[in-house]
């Protein structure tokens, strides 16, 4: 960052009051970008299984460095680096928790949209949970190195079996 600003290290902290300040600012405005870009890439589709296959296409192709935000393959920032900084912080601890609480709401949100009332909500909470787990995992498969062809063949899989296809769509609504 101090690079891309111009600025040198200690004058970027102190724009942000500290490094700890600026990284949750960073973390903050990754979360915004994700889930603009991710509720973008799941419009284009209609019905769960169909949307929530765009959507983790579009975040596996972010993840791996093959989409118009960025060409670098280091998964989602939230995801891989908050883990290792929450033991000792809370302000860390609630970071991660406030990204993991908007992915289960975003992906209930889409569910209980298409589901029309079809399923329960607390399989609608589980079934969100559950991809949201899908999509982590996909982000440290990514930055472990794995190819966006596996990924996406394992996002799939995992919506297949979590939101199998319907024949109602919102269309038909």
């Amino acid at each position: 960052m101090a690079a891309a600003t111009g600025l040198n290290r200690p004058s970027l902290y102190s724009a942000f009051g500290s490094k700890k300040a600026m990284y949750l600012k960073v973390i903050e405005r990754f979360a915004d970008q994700m889930h603009i870009h991710l509720r973008e890439a799941g419009l284009s589709q209609t019905g769960a299984n169909a949307r929530m296959k765009e959507i983790l296409s579009a975040a596996i192709d972010l993840y791996t460095g093959k989409s118009f935000h960025t060409d670098a393959a280091y998964g989602c920032f939230a995801i891989t680096t908050l883990p290792a900084e929450i033991m000792d912080d809370t302000d860390f601890q609630s970071a991660l928790s406030q990204v993991l609480t908007r992915t289960d709401r975003g992906f209930a949100s889409l569910i209980r949209y298409e589901a029309n009332g079809a399923m329960a909500e607390q399989d609608i909470q589980e079934v969100a949970q559950q991809l949201a787990l899908v999509l982590h995992g996909l982000s440290i498969r990514a930055r472990a190195g794995d190819s966006p062809d596996l990924l996406k063949r394992l996002a799939a899989s995992a919506v297949d079996r979590l939101l199998p296809e319907t024949s109602k769509s919102v269309v038909e609504r």
